[in-house]
């Protein structure tokens, strides 16, 4: 039986998806690269917020048409809406032949060899798989960067996120682990590892002897690998030892904090653990060690009880810290957590209103230091073909994270897959465009 794997969702989804592929090409099953293939068809699914998990359900629905016009026999449902509400989707999704959550993601390959006989199970434990380095993985992208998963799980509790629901609490993977995964990726000609989690700056607390993501990051410092870029970074895990072993780390220039809002109120009403005040001093503390840092966070307006002036604060926290990169959501109640709840919900129009306003305000920001990158040279790493037919290739900076950063569309010949030093002659909106220095 032929397989066709479509991820939604997070690069944690990803990487999820590339160890099911691993397993199913171990076990002898062949892929295809079209739906319209395939004999066995697996979605593996989000359902962080309503917007993931209204797509998950229409990808499913897409996909279930496929077993009267397609060769499709089998329609398996895999990833977070599985885990979350397993048994939801057996009683109202009879296309379905079979369901998989997080929690044992090896269960696929016997799941797939019985898929042609509809399977009423899911993995209802808690979740606790961790893939190792000898767990096979299938790098679906033609690109020169792979995501690796450094832990699962979170223990922070903000009342907005139901991840640890279906993520289960925070778990870490051994440092010695990692360190021989991201050595094996560097053979297989990998030049970027991004290490993802819920929390990454949680890593390592509850091994005992295992070190905490400074010395990951250390460690991995010593391995063959060019660029290695921590994601999901909670501000309020940052002290000055961790910024200390930042600073000697061999890492890209780049900080991905998360700070969600600027109001001192919100942030309690989050529990997020941490001030606006707090979080100025750690951008700005990061700056002083890190010269070039790229700065990216993400911010959430519309939260329960964010009155006209809390969200003033927000912009003028914003305005003040001046992030390099900014991405902007709006609130959504989720089911199970503690902020739908919440007395004075904020009106969906007016959290659309305000969110336009913060990217107004970044689409600024952006422009004014963007645009201070014209004339200069940065090591890019070509990603491959563009996406714009006006140039050949597209590569990222340093500052550039795949996926949400924009991207170095390239003039004149270079090697996909490869570093180049690039000289920056134009910007278009959040995208540069770059000529051989």
């Amino acid at each position: 039986m032929n397989v066709h794997l479509t991820t939604l969702g997070c690069p944690k989804n990803q990487v999820d998806s590339e160890l099911m592929l691993g397993m199913l090409t171990e076990a002898g099953f062949p892929l295809v690269a079209r739906a319209e293939d395939a004999e066995c068809l697996i979605v593996n699914t989000c359902a962080f917020i309503d917007r993931a998990r209204e797509e998950s359900v229409n990808t499913i629905l897409e996909l279930a048409r496929l077993k009267e016009t397609g060769r499709c026999r089998a329609l398996i449902v895999t990833g977070c809406l599985t885990q979350r509400y397993g048994n939801e989707i057996l009683k109202e999704l009879p296309e379905v032949d079979g369901i998989l959550g997080t929690s044992n993601l090896s269960r696929i390959v016997e799941l797939v060899g019985q898929a042609a006989n509809r399977h009423d199970w899911a993995t209802s434990a808690p979740p606790g798989y961790l893939y190792d380095a000898d767990t096979p993985r299938l790098l679906t992208a033609k690109v020169p960067y792979a995501y690796v998963k450094i832990a699962e799980g979170c223990d922070m509790g903000c009342t907005f996120c139901a991840i640890p629901q279906f993520r289960g609490r925070h778990r870490s993977r051994p440092l010695a682990d990692i360190v021989r995964e991201v050595e094996g990726l560097a053979a297989r000609g990998i030049q970027e590892a991004i290490l993802v989690s819920q929390d990454t700056l949680a890593y390592g607390r509850e091994l005992p002897g295992n070190g905490d993501i400074g010395d990951l990051l250390l460690a991995l410092g010593e391995t063959r690998m060019p660029w290695i870029r921590p994601m999901y970074l909670h501000p309020a895990h940052v002290n000055d030892r961790l910024i200390a072993k930042w600073q000697r780390a061999r890492i890209v220039p780049y900080l991905d904090l998360p700070v969600q809002h600027g109001d001192d109120g919100i942030l309690k009403s989050m529990r997020r653990a941490v001030t606006a005040a707090r979080m100025r001093e750690v951008v700005r503390a990061f700056r002083d060690a890190i010269p070039g840092l790229t700065v990216r966070t993400t911010v959430l307006v519309g939260f329960p009880g964010e009155s006209e002036a809390a969200f003033q604060r927000l912009l003028e926290f914003l305005d003040d810290v001046r992030f390099d990169r900014l991405g902007v959501f709006t609130y959504s109640p989720e089911e199970g957590t503690p902020s739908p709840a919440f007395s004075d919900q904020v009106p969906a129009e007016v959290a659309a209103e305000r969110a336009a306003s913060v990217q107004d305000l970044q689409d600024r920001i952006a422009w004014e230091l963007t645009r201070e990158l014209v004339g200069g040279v940065a090591d890019v790493l070509v990603d491959g073909p563009s996406a714009d037919s006006a140039f050949a290739f597209e590569g990222r900076t340093a500052g550039q994270a795949p996926e949400i950063d924009g991207v170095v569309y390239l003039k004149g010949p270079f090697e996909p897959g490869r570093f180049a030093r690039a000289r920056i002659v134009e910007v278009e909106g959040y995208e540069l465009v770059g000529e051989r220095a």
